[in-house]
């Protein structure tokens, strides 16, 4: 009996080391809860973006200036995403990207995806809503030992005060984790801005 006893106690620290290994390996997403109540039709139009995470400015947005969104509902409950930013100047040509945004889920509207033509949707978590003026966009993917990490200052207007920035950048640090202090500032001043979007 002794030596079956000895297997089955090896096997259950084989085991236990094996799950340390892959929740080390494997990263998680925080569990972070968005905003609510929550009224799509109420975020709807343009939205300025005040500042993002490094690897947004690396990626989809190098060369950004004056960076906005505009959102508009679809007849089939689909949200019209219409991103644009000034290339190379806040007077720079125009860069459109057009994306689209779904609820999966009614009873949390804030958790809405995006996909701009890819057939993989990407979280767009409204994690801070304060009365639709000023917002903080979270979305986490987690891929592999790394999690994908992105953050949205966002306002109506192109100009936010500093007091209201660190007030919700401190919120969402406490939300999400993220250090805040990585966040860079979008320039939005002396922008010419398209008139269509």
């Amino acid at each position: 009996l002794f030596p079956y006893t000895t297997l089955f106690r090896s096997l259950t620290l084989m085991l236990l080391f094996f799950c340390l290994f892959l929740s080390s390996v494997f990263a998680t997403c925080p569990n972070v809860d968005v905003t609510s109540p929550f009224d799509v039709n109420e975020y709807l139009g343009v939205w300025y973006e005040i500042s993002t995470t490094p690897i947004t400015v690396k990626t989809f947005e190098r060369n950004c200036y004056c960076t906005r969104a505009n959102y508009t509902l679809e007849e089939d409950g689909s949200v019209l995403v219409q991103n644009t930013c000034n290339q190379g100047s806040v007077n720079g040509p125009v860069n459109l990207a057009n994306g689209t945004a779904i609820i999966k889920d009614p009873s949390e509207p804030a958790k809405l995806s995006v996909s701009f033509g890819s057939p993989v949707y990407a979280p767009y978590w409204v994690i801070i809503n304060d009365d639709y003026q000023n917002a903080v966009v979270w979305s986490c993917t987690s891929l592999g030992p790394v999690n994908v990490e992105y953050m949205w200052v966002l306002s109506r207007n192109n100009q936010m005060s500093s007091a209201t920035y660190g007030s919700l950048t401190a919120q969402a640090q406490e939300m999400t984790g993220y250090d805040v202090s990585n966040l860079l500032l979008t320039e939005q001043q002396g922008c010419t801005y398209p008139s269509s979007t």
